[in-house]
């Protein structure tokens, strides 16, 4: 069984992702701070990261940096709610190009709102790809 962890403060879309994962097999850890995600991942093993970009506490920019340096191997999908291209808000606290650089270190991006069925064949990928 693969262990996953969903690190998104929205608790109804995170309760809803956690049952359709689990009913597909799946191990699930679900925080809603970015900081308590980046102490899971560092105490933890996980396989796949499902990430959200605005966190409270550390934002899934400084979480996809964090963990690149953890020497543990695990897939990172990311979840965004703003379309990739758009503009930044200060509150993302990165420029266009550093944002580009950090999301080269995900394996894959889905923009918000999306579709069950989309999201899970993406997971079913990424799991496909670990050994």
């Amino acid at each position: 069984m693969l262990k996953l962890l969903i690190i998104d403060d929205d608790e109804e879309l995170c309760t809803e992702l956690a049952q359709v994962l689990a009913a597909e097999g799946f191990e699930v850890d679900v925080v809603f701070d970015g900081l308590q995600g980046l102490q899971y991942l560092q105490e933890k093993q996980y396989k796949i990261v499902i990430l959200d970009l605005r966190l409270p506490g550390m934002n899934g920019y400084g979480i996809l940096k964090g963990i690149r340096k953890i020497a543990k191997p695990f897939k990172v999908l990311v979840l965004s709610g703003r379309p990739l291209g758009e503009p930044l808000l200060k509150e993302d606290g990165v420029s266009q190009d550093e944002e580009e650089k950090v999301l080269s270190m995900a394996d894959f991006v889905i923009n918000k709102p999306f579709k069950v069925e989309n999201f899970l064949q993406k997971v079913k990928e990424l799991s496909s790809q670990i050994t």
